[in-house]
Formats: C-alpha cells, structure tokens, sequence
C-alpha cells in the first residue's frame, strides 16, 4: 500500500516533533548540556529537573514560539529554563521584545500565584534556513543603559553544527538523530540520498532508540519528506536493508495506530463490526478486540 503524507502548510509538523521528543526529560538534559554556555551548565543541578506544564506562549508569542519550561536548582537558587522552538525559517529582528514579553509572562504568572520571581533562562532553537544575526535590543549611551532591560539568551541554531559533528556533540541518539531531522528538515530525504555515508553513520544511532521514540522520528520524516513511502523504502535500502526494515516496520505501526483510531471513532459511534471492518480493512477479531478495550 502506498501512503503519501502530505506536508503541512503550517509549523504544526516541526512544533510537534520538537515538543515529543524534548518533552522526554533525558532528551532536554542532553540537549542542555550541549547547548548551554559550560559556566551555567557546571552550577545547574540537573538532577532537580521537573517539568513546568503553564503555559507561557500566549497569543502574541504562538506565531513565534512553542516553548518548553523547567524549574531547576542553580548552586541554591530556583531558577527556571524555558526552551523556546523559533517557528520561523529566518531571524526576528524584534527577538528581544519577544523574549523580554515570554519573561514576563513567567513573572507575572509567579507574582499572581504568591511565588517569588526566578531568574528564567531562555534558549531558543533554531533551524531556519538563514544564519541567526542578532543586532542587538536598543542602543544607547553607557550612562543610560541602567534604565533599559538587556539580558541575553541562549541560541541553539543548527547552521553552527556540522552534520558530522552532530553525532559527536550530544549523547543520547534520539537526540543526534532529531536534530539531525531538523537541521536537514527543508531537504530530507534528497541529503539523504546524497550522503549515504554521514546517513549509515547517522542511522546507526537508531538500535538504541526506543519504540516510541523511533515511530516519533519515522512520522516526522514521512510528514518532512512528501514522498510515497515506497520510494522512501527504496533510498533508505540504499543505506541498509535494516534501515530500510526498520522504518518500514514503524511506518506500519504508525498506519494501523491510525486505523484504529478511526475503528475506536466507528465503535462510538455504533457502527457495525461488518461496516467497520469494510472501512478500515481490519479482521473481524481486531474490532471485537478494540470493543473490548473501549469499553475499560
């Protein structure tokens, strides 16, 4: 069976894949420890990482941002890091004004719940297709600098890291394969079956990648790529055979997920075992055994 996903007009396709994969707390960790300047790394206590589900993009901030938030132990202060997906494919002059409006959403959300104010680090990343410039926020003279807010940012662009580079920089190989995927996301698949050696090497990293981790990334490439998954089968055979199996496995599994979903949508709205099976091609026994699942 051929399946063509088809790519989306908006960013929905990278803010997903960049929220799945770095809302793994093991993944952030390495993405930190590689992006981060070594002076705050060395004094941040990763262990007391935890999550921070608020919401801080608001709806000035959502065409620029998909942001991700921690709180963590710096020496003996709280501070939090927010990672922040740049959704564009080219440098915001107005990056400052942005950032400076994320900050204090996070203050204003603090002082409203009686917390103190954190220091809060920003990182952004960035894959566009243009080398990030910063140019600063205002300029001014010396002597009125203490009247204006300047702070500075973390910046993960992936223009600054050369491919090879990627598999040596971070640890985890969910992590060097999705930035991988991102760095090359505007060209996947054609780097792909241009550099068939930086991808065998590449691809190497997906045996230690967990299931749902791996079905993560096949998603992503399918959705980036806009190409038949046969032909997808054929460059990744290209690379190796269990390349090739590995990717066609998760593709299968991503297929029946989505079957099922419309199986489960069919059962609740009493559609018949006989007419389900016709729509979706599932055998009689699989949609008695999703009835028995959704009914728990």
């Amino acid at each position: 069976m051929k399946t063509k996903y088809k790519v989306q007009k908006n960013n929905n396709i990278h803010d997903n894949f960049f929220k799945s994969m770095f809302s793994v707390k093991e993944n952030l960790v390495d993405l930190l420890h590689g992006s981060l300047p070594n002076d705050i790394i060395q004094r941040l206590k990763i262990d007391s990482l935890e999550y921070d589900p608020t919401e801080y993009v608001d709806h000035e901030l959502a065409p620029y941002f998909k942001d991700i938030s921690c709180n963590m132990e710096y020496d003996n202060t709280d501070i939090k890091v927010s990672l922040l997906y740049e959704h564009k494919s080219y440098p915001d002059k107005n990056i400052h004004l942005q950032l400076l409006r994320y900050i204090l959403n996070v203050w204003e959300n603090q002082a409203s719940n009686k917390q103190k104010l954190t220091p809060v680090i920003t990182m952004v990343f960035y894959h566009g297709k243009r080398r990030w410039v910063d140019k600063g926020f205002v300029e001014v003279p010396q002597e009125l600098k203490r009247f204006v807010p300047l702070f500075d940012y973390a910046l993960f662009d992936t223009k600054d890291i050369e491919d090879h580079a990627i598999i040596r920089h971070f640890k985890r190989p969910s992590v060097k394969v999705a930035v991988w995927f991102m760095k090359r996301s505007d060209n996947l698949i054609q780097f792909i079956r241009s550099n068939p050696e930086l991808a065998r090497e590449m691809f190497s990293q997906l045996q230690e990648i967990d299931e749902t981790i791996f079905q993560k990334i096949a998603l992503y490439l399918y959705k980036v790529s806009d190409m038949e998954s046969d032909k997808i089968d054929e460059i990744m055979e290209t690379i190796s055979v269990q390349t090739k199996d590995a990717f066609a496995e998760a593709r299968r599994d991503l297929e029946f997920s989505a079957v099922k979903r419309i199986a489960i949508n069919m059962i609740n709205e009493a559609a018949s075992d006989a007419y389900i099976c016709k729509m979706t091609g599932l055998k009689p026994n699989q949609v008695q055994q999703l009835r028995k699942e959704n009914t728990h």
